[in-house]
């Protein structure tokens, strides 16, 4: 997104979301890439502007991902896969609520709720968890083009180690491979 825009690139690690928070309010950093459920809120009070969408500038670019230990796909193979099919289902069942609107919004946002912001009574709790949706692919599924471009990057800023490949970063017998 930078370099479409011809920005160079400065990071300034602040840790924390409430840090970074205080500082795009108060003009010591231009710029933050985070999640809608955060950036919505504060652009609606004018704290700041969002100019795009990552999508705007990365078509398919893969957001979300499933991690276990090297250990666990190497040695829990059964659990693993079980997982996976579980989540797969869980999945499917929060994009037909919260993004196609074939199931119920209301009963899923309840459901999130035990688990999401339980410090909030479910109508302040609602909008952050409405803000905050995204859609997962189904089964999982990795862009693993959109993988190894993201991994070059990091490679190219030198945050990741060169040696590291992409067959040392996903396994692919476990889902299904999209973009390749």
């Amino acid at each position: 997104m930078a370099a479409a825009e011809g920005i160079d690139l400065k990071f300034t690690p602040l840790q924390k979301v409430g840090a970074i928070i205080g500082a795009m309010k108060s003009g010591q950093v231009d710029g933050w890439s985070i999640v809608p459920h955060i950036a919505k809120p504060l652009a609606k009070a004018g704290a700041w502007h969002m100019v795009a969408d990552v999508a705007d500038y990365i078509p398919d670019y893969q957001v979300t991902t499933v991690f276990t230990s090297a250990k666990n796909a190497a040695d829990e193979r059964g659990m693993t896969e079980g997982f996976l099919n579980g989540f797969s289902k869980g999945v499917d069942d929060y994009a037909a609520a919260m993004i196609d609107g074939t199931a119920d919004q209301d009963a899923m946002v309840d459901l999130i709720h035990k688990y999401v912001y339980t410090d909030r009574e479910r109508a302040k709790a609602a909008p952050s968890i409405i803000n905050g949706t995204m859609r997962i692919n189904s089964g999982a599924a990795l862009n693993i083009a959109s993988i190894q471009d993201q991994l070059s990057w990091f490679q190219s800023e030198g945050l990741v180690d060169a040696s590291i490949s992409i067959e040392q970063l996903v396994d692919t017998s476990y889902v299904d491979i999209i973009g390749a």
